[in-house]
């Protein structure tokens, strides 16, 4: 398969899930990047990724997020990470939101 080595969202696959998510993604050989765009006040279900690790990087906006039962509040340029098998869930206050998630290996369900 062949890859771009530089690219921005107008050359991702765009989404819009759960009615008013964004998320454009990249899929390389071994590591995924998906940008998300989060309305205000959304939140999302405690779930875990039994084959995946994941990390994330806030660009902007407000979000928290609890991983193992531990829960923080992010600002733009702080980190996150979820690794393979943790429960984690997050929410949105009141102003959107636009998160940068990596997924290695690529999650098959958002090629």
């Amino acid at each position: 398969m062949d890859y771009l080595k530089f690219f921005n969202s107008t050359d991702m696959k765009k989404e819009i899930v759960e009615g008013d998510v964004v998320r454009y993604i990249y899929t390389g050989a071994k590591l995924q990047a998906v940008e998300y765009h989060f309305p205000p006040n959304k939140s999302f279900p405690l779930h875990h990724h039994d084959e995946h690790e994941q990390m994330g990087y806030l660009v902007s906006g407000r979000f928290c997020i609890e991983i193992d039962g531990e829960s923080r509040d992010l600002e733009p340029g702080d980190w996150y990470h979820a690794p393979v098998g943790v429960p984690h869930r997050a929410w949105t206050y009141d102003e959107p939101a636009v998160m940068l998630d990596l997924f290695s290996p690529p999650r098959e369900d958002l090629r």
